[in-house]
């Protein structure tokens, strides 16, 4: 009895059991809802398996890709805070960060840099910032590889051909959304600044696929230096364009009447630094006149301010000079003197162009942030004058006639730097000029340019040129570099050489 019993409600159980699994499986609500999370857990796990993929080939990309030191890199203008818009922001794989000029500042200002050594560029890819109420669109922009230029190309992403061994590239701006092609005046009259967010360069590697050139900018730590002495005006020869990575801008020592021997420079920086080399650009690199008219360094001593220094001699060459340290230093302060120079042909000024330190990993430069002091004291002096109207912007002139085609440009820069491009084409004659250099403020309505003057021309028929004093041949090319220095006088309206080095500006 007891055994049937229990056989009994074994069975009931069972049937008790059977009986609510299929109620679950009637039911739809809970169906689908079991359904939905385990596709939900599905779908998240293959998300994020396509993530880890991608970051994955992302990495192996990056690892499978050469990489390269930028030598020189620098902005022929920039926006402030220079640390949020600087040049470097175009190497740093990031889309939000951007190289953006001064507001108003477009057509003719550009960004260069140069490497180490030559690389095999496959094409390069430039991606400029988009039209905003924060910025104006390049359209055109112009490309100078290894100093040669190319045609005018539009603004897009699409990455260009080079496949040339490639040692430096300028990126002019020629064009931008809203700009006006007039005969005279502001072509770009906007307030707001234009800028390029990445650029990319492409090269094959050692399995023969294309990939990115993995960038390592020039690394900024912050600092101060202090010159013995420093060539007036203080603004072009201050001994902070040590560190610009603009070659043709340097420190010139101050005292006109001796030589270079006993001046010196002091670098001071804001955490301890560790140097192994040095990197010297000697003398004054503006062109080969201003090299050999200034005095170079010929021998130097190099160490920490506690201790004596060792001793170092430099070639007189305008190759950039590295100098491995007898000893690695450690410290927050520097001393280089200099001891003996290779002389000067006109001056007993020397000049250092350029100085980058090694710490045994990467390149540094020392950045005191003195030059956007600098910038607010020139905006400030043009606010108060008439110079507001055209500071920071292309100005530009043109003439064309059956017999002529004349072109000129001029931008007076905020942080003491200009440019002026001619190009005329007459009666089957070309020629073209071009000068930059620094700028000097005289009063409310006068400016002293000087620096390097560029004429390249070709004549088909007797053309006098009135740098050289003399009239050329018959079919004569011309290509000469001159030291020069001019004073523009300007107004509401104007702007004028006392020279005659180009026509007048109206504005």
């Amino acid at each position: 009895m007891k055994k049937s019993v229990l056989v009994l409600f074994v069975l009931a159980v069972l049937i008790i059991t059977l009986s609510c699994n299929e109620e679950e499986a009637s039911d739809p609500q809970m169906n689908a809802e079991q359904m939905n999370e385990e596709q939900i857990n599905e779908e998240q796990v293959n998300e994020e398996q396509v993530i880890a993929k991608e970051e994955n080939m992302e990495e192996a990309v990056l690892e499978d890709s050469p990489s390269a030191f930028l030598e020189l890199c620098y902005a022929t203008s920039v926006d402030m805070p220079e640390s949020q818009f600087g040049p470097e922001n175009v190497f740093d794989d990031n889309p939000n960060t951007c190289w953006a000029t001064m507001p108003g500042a477009a057509p003719d200002e550009g960004l260069f840099f140069s490497f180490e050594e030559p690389i095999i560029i496959s094409a390069i890819s430039i991606q400029v910032l988009p039209g905003s109420s924060s910025n104006e669109e390049i359209t055109y922009y112009q490309l100078y590889i290894n100093g040669m230029e190319s045609t005018i190309r539009r603004a897009v992403e699409e990455p260009f051909p080079i496949n040339a061994w490639v040692k430096s590239i300028f990126v002019r701006i020629d064009a931008t959304e809203s700009m006006e092609y007039l005969e005279n005046g502001i072509r770009y009259a906007g307030s707001l600044p234009v800028g390029i967010s990445e650029i990319t360069l492409l090269v094959i590697n050692e399995e023969g696929n294309e990939v990115p050139l993995q960038v390592q900018p020039i690394r900024k730590v912050s600092g101060r230096v202090q010159a013995s002495s420093c060539l007036e005006p203080i603004e072009a020869y201050h001994p902070d364009f040590l560190f610009d990575s603009r070659s043709e801008f340097g420190w010139n020592d101050g005292n006109k009447e001796s030589t270079g021997e006993g001046e010196s420079l002091t670098f001071f920086f804001n955490q301890l630094q560790h140097i192994e080399k040095i990197k010297i650009w000697n003398g004054y690199h503006r062109s080969l006149i201003h090299y050999d008219q200034n005095e170079r360094a010929s021998v130097i001593s190099f160490g920490t301010e506690s201790e004596s220094a060792p001793v170092y001699r430099l070639a007189d060459t305008m190759e950039p000079l590295v100098i491995t340290l007898n000893t690695p230093l450690e410290g927050r302060s520097f001393v280089m003197d200099i001891l003996e120079i290779h002389e000067g042909a006109m001056y007993k000024d020397v000049v250092i162009s350029e100085l980058q330190f090694f710490n045994g990993e990467e390149w540094f430069v020392l950045d005191s942030g003195e030059s956007e002091t600098r910038k607010h004291e020139v905006l400030e002096w043009a606010h108060n004058t008439s110079a507001e109207s055209f500071i920071d912007k292309q100005v530009f002139a043109s003439r064309i006639t059956t017999w002529e085609d004349y072109t000129q440009t001029l931008v007076l820069r905020s942080n003491g730097s200009f440019i002026l491009w001619k190009h005329r084409e007459q009666d089957g004659d070309t020629e073209i000029m071009y000068a930059d250099g620094n700028w000097q403020i005289i009063d409310d309505n006068t400016v002293k340019i000087f620096g390097r003057l560029h004429r390249i021309g070709r004549y088909s028929q007797a053309s006098y040129d009135p740098y050289s004093g003399e009239r050329p041949d018959r079919v004569q090319d011309m290509d000469r570099v001159t030291m020069f220095n001019d004073i523009l006088q300007f107004d509401s309206s104007r702007i004028s050489s006392d020279s005659g080095l180009f026509e007048d500006f109206v504005l």
